[in-house]
């Protein structure tokens, strides 16, 4: 298979499996709801067919075997041969898991490996559901006409018995339409029949003498009385066969048209056109080029004192205004629409975290609540790719490690069930996934303690918290004083920096003893427009985000008072710290004595807030004396990538409307040291 034809199999296939995260997600909440799991097995297993075969198409062995064995558990599954209990569940978590490993394997450029343990296990629930003694075929006596009953398939056998013996009725719907509005009239019906029952199995045959006409009969399963059913179909040109046998049994569960909704998604998903992100980023790039010309061809023509004169398409400047203007929006519209065809929701990334948490939760027998927010924060799909095994492994490290036994949690005054909450916030340039928990916290006693029995760090040497913090990314850190840590924090989690670093992005983390941790992985967006004040350092210009910026002005020297150890600026009554952009990136600051510094421009910058002060957000400003400020406007960020940690505080690049280059920069990240 060629790449072209690779590239959209795997894109297909992300789809199948979040789709198969979910719906085994909602079979476990809805096991003991026949209609809708009877549904939901079907519908998973459609969808795990549908990967076996592409698989095999493709050359994926260890991903077609997988499935393979994955699809002939659901069969016996949708057989009758196997229950819906834990185990089972279990072995479908970790189907659905293992086949998205073996095609993120193969995303990689990697080599797919079969997980024969996996395979093992699914081979043997399903060879010990084949043992299992067959239902009679002579059961379905009594429900349905012989021949009938004679035309349907061991699955549908097994889907009628058991809706029966939750106590619905069994009906034989019949119609006949025109194959000119067949389609039509057939959805209409199926859908009034789904919102009330579940359809088993439809049987096309022709009229005799009516060749332009087609019937079937539809064997329906429903808790509603006859003329409650025929109330349904009547009005669509249908009718309850006359020998059909219902049997009165008591009513059992409902549900929801589940058959309907899962026609509706695939129907939604084939509505989805797929594009490489090369040929994105070449549109994007040709798009702002296109919008730079363009603005700087109208900037140079207003500039003319004359513009509008001698032109008879443009009787007066004033159009030529209302037309750029107008550019202006447009472009800017389809720039936006462009760069956020990039993005993917990070809600999929979310629920899949969640679930694993959950997953984790259960095999630890502790009670968790989860909470998710924020799934509508999109990130670059290449990007939401790279992170989300880092992040499902802060999860799983959060509920394994972080969060306390039920007994510990009462001994400690917490209530037994723990909570976590993972969420995505958007911030200028960045992407911020947090995971937090109210756990037992870090020991950074224990854990300087621990650096210094290995040497980390000098005996007796005295160490901050954000010191002692960051030493439990150290590799094998963690791992080898995992008895002795209060927390048990740190397993692995050089692993999750490097994937997060290796992005372009940082990882942070902030503890309290005894009442949680939180850890936030910080994502350059790979492509971004970002509203932004340009600014001159030197001989280059830099783009500082409009929402850090408060206020922009000049100012004389002389207002620059010296207090102490340090500089203030009164501003708004108030006097801002100061200090100077060549000082925050770490070139040589202007001497104070330098005639041509009369006059200065500077920024009134917001500081990150910590924790505990984000009210007190006002006192957290500082004026940002720069060499020249040069305006506002709207940039298109590109992201750096791995290279983004050689800088601290650079958030990505862009070019200007005049061709130069300029750094984008984190302003708060950088003031974090001075303010």
């Amino acid at each position: 298979m060629d790449n072209r034809l690779l590239n959209e199999f795997l894109a297909e296939a992300e789809y199948l499996i979040e789709e198969l995260y979910g719906d085994v997600a909602a079979l476990r909440a809805r096991r003991g709801e026949g209609r809708a799991r009877r549904a939901l097995v079907g519908r998973i297993f459609r969808r795990v067919h549908t990967i076996k075969g592409s698989a095999s198409a493709a050359g994926l062995e260890a991903t077609g075997a997988l499935a393979h064995e994955f699809e002939s558990l659901l069969d016996a599954v949708r057989a009758g041969r196997a229950r819906v209990d834990d185990e089972v569940l279990a072995a479908f978590d970790e189907a659905v898991g293992g086949v998205a490993a073996s095609l993120n394997a193969v995303a990689r450029g990697e080599r797919a490996d079969a997980p024969h343990e996996l395979v093992a296990r699914l081979r043997r629930l399903s060879t010990d559901a084949r043992a299992a003694p067959a239902s009679d075929e002579s059961d379905d006596e009594g429900l349905l006409p012989a021949e009938i009953a004679r035309a349907l398939s061991v699955h549908e056998r097994q889907r009628l018995r058991e809706a029966v013996g939750e106590g619905a009725r069994a009906y034989v719907v019949e119609a006949d339409f025109r194959l000119a509005t067949f389609d039509e009239q057939y959805r209409r019906l199926s859908d009034a029949l789904g919102e009330g029952g579940e359809i088993v199995s439809t049987q096309p045959f022709v009229e005799p003498g009516a060749p332009e006409r087609v019937g079937f009969r539809i064997v329906y399963a429903s808790d509603e009385a006859r003329d409650e059913v025929l109330a349904r179909v009547a009005p669509l040109g249908a009718r309850i066969s006359e020998d059909e046998s219902s049997l009165n049994a008591r009513r059992g569960d409902g549900g929801d048209a589940e058959e309907a909704t899962a026609r509706q998604s695939e129907l939604t998903a084939s509505k989805v056109v797929r594009v490489s992100l090369e040929e994105l980023d070449d549109l994007i790039s040709a798009a702002h080029g296109l919008f730079a010309d363009t603005l700087g061809a109208l900037d140079l023509a207003l500039a003319d004192p004359n513009a509008g004169e001698g032109r008879a398409e443009i009787d007066t400047r004033a159009e030529l205004e209302t037309r750029a203007a107008r550019i202006r929006r447009g472009f800017s519209e389809l720039e936006e629409r462009l760069v956020a065809l990039r993005m993917v929701p990070l809600r999929a990334t979310l629920a899949r975290a969640r679930r694993a948490g959950e997953s984790v939760a259960r095999a630890a027998g502790k009670p968790v609540e989860f909470e998710t927010a924020g799934g509508d924060v999109r990130l670059d799909r290449s990007l939401a790719d790279r992170v989300a095994e880092p992040l499902l492994h802060l999860l799983r490290n959060a509920v394994d490690h972080g969060i306390e036994d039920a007994e510990v949690r009462r001994a400690a005054g917490k209530a037994e069930r723990g909570r976590v909450r993972v969420e995505a916030l958007a911030e200028d340039g960045r992407v911020v996934l947090r995971v937090s928990d109210d756990g037992r916290g870090v020991d950074v006693e224990t854990v300087a303690r621990a650096a210094s029995q290995r040497g980390l760090v000098a005996p007796g040497a005295r160490i901050t918290d954000e010191q002692a913090l960051r030493l439990i990314f150290r590799p094998g850190f963690s791992t080898s004083a995992r008895a002795t840590l209060v927390s048990g924090r740190g397993v692995g989690l050089d692993v999750v920096e490097r994937a997060v670093e290796e992005a372009g992005g940082e990882v942070r983390v902030r503890s309290e003893r005894g009442r949680g941790t939180v850890f936030e992985m910080r994502l350059p967006t790979t492509l971004a427009l970002l509203p932004a004040h340009v600014v001159r350092c030197g001989e280059h210009l830099y783009c500082v985000a409009a929402s850090h910026v408060v206020e922009a002005g000049h100012a004389e020297s002389a207002d620059i008072k010296l207090d102490g150890a340090r500089r203030t600026l009164s501003w708004q009554g108030r006097a801002l710290p100061v200090v100077y952009m060549r000082e925050l990136l770490g070139q040589p600051t202007p001497d104070a004595d330098d005639g041509d510094a009369s006059r200065v421009a500077f920024v009134v910058a917001r500081a990150r807030a910590g924790r505990d002060d984000e009210e007190d957000e006002a006192k957290r400003r500082a004026a940002v004396v720069v060499d020249g400020w040069e305006g506002q406007t709207e940039v298109l960020v590109r992201g750096l990538g791995r290279h983004a940690k050689r800088w601290r505080g650079v958030v990505g690049a862009t070019e200007l409307r005049d061709g130069e280059v300029a750094l984008v920069i984190d302003l708060p990240r950088l003031l974090e040291a001075f303010v």
